[in-house]
């Protein structure tokens, strides 16, 4: 019998989501934000889910996963996994993972997926439910990152702003000393 066509897809799907569960857990047991370390838990486990679920399928299909020949998402996962069991504020581990653009700017990975006419019922729910999963974490993570980066944004509004009083202070400050001491 010949090897699936979709069997790299499967393979690269069961590689990256495993790395992708090693990250999130390592980063929630970092972040002191309860809100963020619940969701990356809850993305965290579906991920562990998924590399299972690709694994036992490329099983069933007589094959095993392969670190080697999968798509690697993540380029430099050593250096990522370093960055989020790190110091760094969650605002800059954010800004690590995603790049400068955002998640807003990034097209949709999955719409290619069903491309592939021969992916047999069984693989094809299984990709279905995947994909539907991954655009859920991805709006959950999307809206903690949000919410993580307007505060950051909100602070570093604040604080410029507070810059700029104590300058005017000063200013007013030389103004009286000039004053008293013409008098």
């Amino acid at each position: 019998m010949n090897e699936p066509t979709y069997l790299p897809l499967l393979n690269s799907i069961a590689v990256n989501e495993c790395k992708g569960q090693a990250l999130l857990d390592a980063w929630a047991s970092t972040t002191k934000d309860e809100s963020l370390a619940q969701t990356l838990r809850f993305v965290a486990i579906r991920e562990g889910e998924h590399a299972m679920a690709f694994t036992k399928r490329m099983c069933e299909l007589g094959h095993a996963v392969c670190e080697e020949k999968a798509y690697q998402v993540f380029k430099d996962f050593d250096g990522l996994l370093a960055c989020v069991k790190s110091q760094l504020s969650d605002a800059e581990k954010i800004e690590r993972l995603q790049g400068r653009r955002g998640n807003s700017e990034r097209k949709d990975p999955f719409t290619s997926f069903f491309n592939d006419t021969t992916i047999d019922p069984q693989t094809g729910e299984l990709l279905g439910r995947y994909i539907a999963e991954e655009r859920d974490s991805g709006r959950r993570l999307q809206a903690e990152y949000d919410r993580i980066c307007g505060m950051s944004k909100s602070a570093a509004s604040d604080l410029a702003e507070l810059k700029a009083c104590v300058a005017e202070l000063r200013q007013e400050v030389a103004k009286l000393k000039g004053i008293r001491s013409v008098a």
